[in-house]
Formats: C-alpha cells, sequence, structure tokens
C-alpha cells in the first residue's frame, strides 16, 4: 500500500510536469503569433492555463460548439474548430484511451479551422469558467490539459483584441508543434498578416534547471516585409525574460515594413535597407539591443538602444556612434533638367507634405555622435546631438559641430508637430565659420568670402516650402572677424554721372567680388522678409551702408546703399569701447526689383557725413 502510494506521489510530478512543458510549447505558439500585436497593445497580466467549457463530439472528430478557455490575464479562447485524430488510431477508444493514446506516442491532434481570440483590453486576469462534468469530449479534455504529443493547426485564424476596442487578425494560420524525448519542443508553421505570408520555425530546448523555468530558445520568423532570427533563452516566472547573445532584424525597406504594421509613413525618400544585430534582452514590453550593429540605407551605426512599448506610444531610448551620416539620400534631389546644384532656397521653395510621421508616432531620447555628416551641398566634419522626442515634439540639442576647414559651432533644432499646423525652429551659432558656405548653401553663389561669426534665430509654421518662407520670423547676423570678400562691386556701382548705369549693370556688378577690411550684416526677419538692422562695410578708404528689404517670398529686392569715402580716421566709442567711422556717401544708389535682375538708379549723394560704426544692441 505505501508502495502504491509512493508510486503515485511520483507519477504526479511528472505528469504536472508534462502538462506544463506543453502549456510552455502552446503558449510559445501563440506568442509567436500574437508578438507584434503585443508590442502595441495594453497592458498585460502573467499568462496561467485555465479550464474550459461544453462541446459536442463523435468519435474521433470533435467541433466546439462553446468557447475553450485556454488562458487568462490575457484571455487566449478558442471559439471555434473541429478537434480529431486518425480514425485508424482511435477506433472506438473513449475517454481516458484516448488521452492515453496521444500521451504515449500515438498520432497528433488536429485542430482545424480554429478561431483563437486573445482580449488584452482587460488590466486584470479573468478567470474561466470551472467545468468538471463527464460531458467533455476526450480530445478537447486532451487540449485543455495538454496531454499530448502533437499538435497540427490548420487554416485557422487569429483575433487580437486591443485596449482601444481595434482587432488585429492573422488568417491562414498552420502550424506543427512536435516534442521530442529530451524535453525540446519544436513550432513551425506560418500566418498572413495584411496580405503578407510569415513564416516561423521555433526550437525550444530542454529545461536548463530542475524546476524548468529557463530553456534555450532558437527561433527565425521570414516574411516580405520582416526577416528576424534570435538564438538565446528564455526565462519565465513573474516577470518572464528573452535573453538572446545573437539577434538579428532585417526590412529590405524599412519605410514598407512600418506600413505593414500600420504606422503612417508617407513620402518616398529614404529608409531602405534596415538591418540591426546585436544582443537582445525582451523584458515584459521592452526590447533592449546592446553591443549592436545598425545598417541603414549604408548608414552604420553601433551603440545600444531600446524599445519600450508599455505607454500610448513606443518610447526609443539610445546612443549611438557612426563614422560616416550621409543625409542627402532622405531629400529630394534636384531637378535633372534644371543643370545646376540646388541651393537650400530652391530646395525649401520646392518641398510640400512637410510631415515627420515618426515624431508623431513615437518618444525617443538618444543620442548621436558622427565623424563624418553629409547634407545636400555641404559636408560637416564630426557633430554630436541630442534627440529628444515627445508627445509629437523634437528638440535637438546639437552641441558640437566641426567642418573640416576649422568651423565650430552648435545650436538647436525644434519641431513642433502637435498642433494643425507644424511649428520648426532653429537656433546656431557658428565661430571662426568660412561664410562662403552657408552663403553657398543657401543662394547657390558664395555671396560673402571670409572668416567670421553667424548667429541664426528663426521660427517657421507651416507644412509647405512657400508656407514656410511666407511665416519665416527671427533674425540673422554676419560679422567678418578679418578681411573677406562680397559679392558685389561697389566701385562698378558708384560710377560718376558721366558714366551712367547701363541695363546690364547689375548682372555685372553681382557676379564680381572686392575685397572688404570689415563687415557687418545684421537682419530681422518677419514673415520672409529680411529687413535691414545695421548692414555695413569697409574696403580701404571707400564704405558702404545698405538698408532695405530683402524678400524671401517674392525674391525681389528693396535696398537703398549709400556709397562713399571714409572721412576720417577710426575713433574709438566712450560708450561702447569699439572703433567707430564717419562715411561722407558720394552717391545714393537705390536697387529694386527681383534679385535676379533688379533695376538701378543713382541719385545725389547726402549732404553730411554720416556715422559708420557698431550697431545700436539687440
Amino acid at each position: 500500500m505505501a508502495r502504491a502510494e509512493a508510486a503515485r506521489s511520483m507519477k504526479r510530478p511528472k505528469q504536472s510536469m508534462r502538462r506544463y512543458t506543453w502549456a510552455l510549447a502552446v503558449l510559445c505558439f501563440l506568442v509567436i503569433l500574437l508578438a507584434a500585436p503585443l508590442l502595441f497593445s495594453d497592458r498585460y497580466s502573467r499568462i496561467a492555463l485555465q479550464s474550459g467549457a461544453v462541446f459536442a463530439a463523435s468519435n474521433n472528430s470533435y467541433s466546439l460548439s462553446s468557447p475553450v478557455r485556454l488562458m487568462s490575464g490575457p484571455t487566449i479562447e478558442l471559439e471555434s474548430g473541429t478537434l480529431s485524430v486518425p480514425p485508424h488510431r482511435t477506433g472506438l477508444a473513449r475517454g481516458g484511451q484516448v488521452i492515453a493514446m496521444l500521451i504515449t506516442g500515438g498520432p497528433p491532434m488536429t485542430l482545424n479551422a480554429a478561431t483563437f481570440t486573445a482580449d488584452f483590453s482587460a488590466h486584470e486576469p479573468t478567470l474561466s469558467r470551472d467545468t468538471s462534468g463527464n460531458d467533455i469530449a476526450p480530445l478537447v479534455k486532451a487540449l485543455q490539459k495538454m496531454q499530448f504529443n502533437g499538435l497540427v493547426v490548420r487554416d485557422s485564424t487569429v483575433r487580437v483584441k486591443m485596449a482601444d476596442g481595434s482587432v488585429v487578425e492573422l488568417n491562414n494560420v498552420n502550424a506543427t508543434i512536435d516534442s521530442k524525448p529530451n524535453g525540446a519542443i519544436l513550432a513551425s508553421g506560418s500566418f498572413d498578416f495584411h496580405g503578407e505570408n510569415v513564416s516561423f520555425d521555433t526550437v525550444i530546448g530542454a529545461s536548463l534547471d530542475a524546476q524548468g523555468m529557463s530553456r534555450p530558445l532558437n527561433a527565425s520568423f521570414s516574411g516580405a516585409p520582416l526577416t528576424a532570427t534570435l538564438d538565446g533563452s528564455l526565462m519565465l516566472g513573474e516577470n518572464p525574460q528573452l535573453l538572446a547573445p545573437q539577434a538579428e532584424f532585417k526590412a529590405a525597406d524599412l519605410r514598407a515594413a512600418a506600413r505593414w504594421l500600420g504606422v503612417n509613413w508617407p513620402g518616398e525618400e529614404g529608409f531602405g535597407a534596415f538591418r540591426a544585430k546585436g544582443q537582445v534582452e525582451w523584458v515584459g514590453r521592452n526590447i533592449a539591443f546592446q553591443n549592436a550593429v545598425l545598417d541603414l540605407d549604408d548608414n552604420n551605426a553601433n551603440g545600444t538602444f531600446s524599445i519600450n512599448f508599455a505607454g500610448v506610444r513606443p518610447t526609443v531610448e539610445g546612443t549611438l556612434g557612426l563614422k560616416a551620416l550621409d543625409l542627402t539620400q532622405y531629400w529630394k534631389s534636384a531637378d535633372p533638367a534644371s543643370g545646376t546644384a540646388d541651393s537650400l532656397l530652391a530646395m525649401v521653395r520646392r518641398a510640400s507634405g512637410l510631415e515627420f510621421p515618426l515624431i508623431q508616432a513615437i518618444d525617443a531620447d538618444f543620442r548621436i555622435s558622427s565623424d563624418s555628416l553629409t547634407l545636400p551641398a555641404t559636408t560637416i566634419g564630426r557633430s554630436a546631438a541630442t534627440v529628444s522626442l515627445r508627445d509629437g515634439k523634437m528638440l535637438a540639442d546639437i552641441a558640437e559641430l566641426e567642418f573640416e576647414d576649422g568651423t565650430r559651432g552648435g545650436g538647436q533644432i525644434r519641431i513642433d508637430m502637435s498642433g494643425a499646423n507644424p511649428n520648426y525652429g532653429m537656433q546656431a551659432k557658428f565661430e571662426a565659420a568660412d561664410v562662403a558656405r552657408p552663403a553657398q548653401l543657401i543662394f547657390g553663389h558664395p555671396t560673402i568670402q571670409g572668416r567670421g561669426a553667424i548667429t541664426v534665430d528663426l521660427n517657421a509654421t507651416g507644412n509647405t516650402g512657400e508656407s514656410l518662407l511666407q511665416s519665416l520670423d527671427g533674425k540673422l547676423y554676419v560679422t567678418l572677424l578679418e578681411a573677406g570678400r562680397v559679392g558685389l562691386d561697389i566701385n562698378k556701382l558708384a560710377a560718376p554721372e558721366s558714366q551712367p548705369l547701363t541695363i546690364g549693370t547689375w548682372q555685372d556688378v553681382s557676379t564680381s567680388a572686392i575685397s572688404v577690411d570689415k563687415l557687418d550684416a545684421r537682419f530681422t526677419v518677419s514673415k520672409g522678409v529680411l529687413r535691414t538692422q545695421a548692414v555695413e562695410a569697409v574696403s580701404g578708404a571707400r564704405a558702404l551702408r545698405a538698408s532695405g528689404t530683402i524678400s524671401l517670398p517674392e525674391r525681389s529686392l528693396d535696398m537703398q546703399l549709400a556709397v562713399g569715402d571714409v572721412t576720417k580716421p577710426a575713433t574709438e566709442s566712450p560708450e561702447t569701447g569699439t572703433t567707430v567711422l564717419k562715411l561722407k556717401p558720394s552717391e545714393i544708389i537705390s536697387v529694386r526689383g527681383p534679385w535676379s535682375a533688379p533695376a538701378v538708379s543713382t541719385g545725389p549723394p547726402l549732404d553730411k557725413a554720416s556715422q559708420y560704426g557698431p550697431p545700436s544692441p539687440g
């Protein structure tokens, strides 16, 4: 009697462990199917097996007449389907005989045309009903208790209910689950999601500990939008963990993959081939990559990053370093028919649909550094930035910008997509800058050459280039710290009355350049119109002062240029301690009209000399 009791006590743990192993197998099968939807769903509680419901039966095939609860928290049910085993193996076997054959190496159980439902909208586990009646079909009892050696799922559907009431559906689900004598579980199959077929192949190895809480896991997923492989271990318990020293994710077209997953990502430029490889840790709804290698559009980065799906929007954090970062492919290229390179103004003017869906789709905090940064029409040396995305707003702090020519700078870029119209802002300061570079970038030709300081503080609103130019506000300062050149031949403009200006004068003087000893140009900007605050230049004994406006939307000028001689040596201002010069204009030149060919006229000189010196503060 004692021996019988001992035998029974030894048998119970084995049966319990067997059920646990198959529960793990079916759980992994469902997790494979539900992994992507889970990431975007609400919080869920730990998974536990529960009992089921009552159904109709025949000899070897059982069609469900009511849902069978498989798990709770999240609630996973088998709503419909047909369970069967081959007739020639079961014969007229009933109840425990059927289960015994399934356990002891009998035929695999087959589940046809099944519909699984998973409800992740509940925050707390929902316990299922306890059905202990004898009218439960033996095959269904075997399914509930995970008492089988093999399970085949054919032509089935998985529906996942999200917290917002929406439903994600996986169709044409076909899978095979097998067990091995050493305790390993193999699950493979395929399903359709948003019109694409995805296949998977998973091996859950034998337990690594006595409690069966740690198991090796090798899995691969393959579909047209995305492929993934991982090799690691699955840790079960209160907070399950997936640790994979080697994992890799690939997408031939990241933009297409995002759209496949339901992220609205308009546009056509860039975001093509993508690959992430490294050590992965998946805990709850947080996926972290350590020692990762990222490739996107031939840009290669190394570092760490993580994605957390617990909030309303995914949160991305990371630190990435790049040898080179090429951003030219994310801009529309110049019109080949034009035969000329684009200026920044031309690209902005042509832009339309300026939307940044990722800013609205995710929250993020990450740090990026690069030894080389390539932008349209220019290349920057070392750069470093911290980028923050929150509630549809982006803030990028650029701590370091170094150009090959020695230019140094930094600043801040802001994008606000939370309102009806996008809002943009930029603040930047550059020291020892080669002023010709930004002039070439903005206007398409070097209007100013030399080393100096540049200060930019601009804001704009809109989602097209024209609306941005028409709403542009702020200020722009350029000061040459040493001698340089200005792309405007003042001497030709200030021609004596005996040599009147001709029709082609502006074209001639604007394509020439003269040397200057000093330049200070300060503009305020309002609704896309630059208004001179102080624009003054000195070239030897000659000087120039400009006043008026430059309209970016209209591409026009309305300027008055005072050209003349410096009447006396420089003196020091007692208020500011800076140099003050006196300018006696010999000519007043009016430039008005389209900036490509404005009308130029001259007028009489002023009666008295005017002060040339530092502009008023502000």
